[in-house]
């Protein structure tokens, strides 16, 4: 994109002002000042047109100053980081990760969509909750707590979590407790933000979507931004010969309103990845 340069017009029209100012000061002074010697009135009089010459050239001045200021002034607007229409800037932001077995087959995609997110991400501190049917917050799989979110903990936590999504998406159990990921998020209340990554519907644990949405606006007493990214199909994965199918019960409509509903309530956005 060519940036567009703001260019200043130095013999502008206030300047052509203040040069027919000066100009017709001269021509004043050569008509009213007297012939020698010049009576007290006389001196007086010209002493008053002079000061009224003088204040309306400083006031061109600074009509002048003004003009130029405005026009080589430029405002420097700061935008909100987004990506795919996701804000990205926060005080504290919780990553909470879905590596059920319907993972396997977009392991990549997951891991680039938590990559994009992070690394173009604005936030003082963050850390990554992984969840199936049990939600790994202990310290084997998240060592840190609140992480600062500075370039190096983003990339150095981004390698470890390249090792612990193989780890954990090809190891049972295999369902998807998003209810409990979600509150464990949410329930001390430090979050201001949340990322939601997840590709299938509610399995275990609590699978009833309305009492999800319900436990979760509760627990949600300090108005965290909580942003649904889906990942890949709802419903495809492996089977055991390696081939992508897709599961009839996976009720892709409900997730969808789900995730939808999620964000709405939560002053979050949806994407789709």
């Amino acid at each position: 994109m060519i940036k567009k340069t703001v260019q200043v017009e130095i013999f502008g029209i206030a300047f052509l002002d203040v040069l027919t100012c000066t100009l017709g000061a001269l021509i004043i002074l050569f008509t009213i000042i007297p012939k020698y010697p010049p009576t007290k009135e006389q001196e007086l009089n010209v002493i008053q047109k002079l000061q009224s010459i003088i204040f309306s050239l400083k006031k061109e001045n600074n009509n002048l100053s003004n003009e130029l200021n405005k026009n080589t002034q430029t405002k420097v607007e700061t935008k909100t980081p987004t990506l795919f229409g996701v804000p990205l800037n926060a005080d504290k932001a919780t990553f909470v990760i879905d590596v059920s077995g319907s993972m396997q087959w977009q392991e990549i995609n997951l891991y680039n969509t938590l990559e994009s997110l992070l690394l173009s991400s604005d936030i003082n501190f963050f850390k990554f909750i992984y969840f199936d049917e049990i939600v790994y917050s202990s310290k084997k799989h998240w060592k840190y707590g609140w992480l600062e979110g500075t370039e190096s903990n983003k990339k150095n936590a981004l390698r470890e979590s390249k090792k612990i999504l193989s780890e954990l998406i090809y190891y049972e159990p295999a369902s998807t407790n998003s209810g409990e990921a979600l509150y464990q998020a949410l329930k001390n209340g430090d979050s201001d933000c949340i990322y939601f990554l997840t590709d299938g519907y509610p399995t275990s644990g609590e699978t009833n979507i309305e009492r999800i949405l319900l436990r979760i606006k509760k627990a949600n007493r300090k108005d965290a931004k909580i942003n649904p990214v889906m990942i890949g199909l709802p419903g495809t994965t492996l089977d055991q010969y390696g081939n992508v199918v897709f599961d009839p019960n996976a009720k892709p409509k409900e997730l969808y309103e789900f995730l939808h509903t999620l964000a709405n309530e939560n002053n979050g956005v949806y994407i789709g990845r």
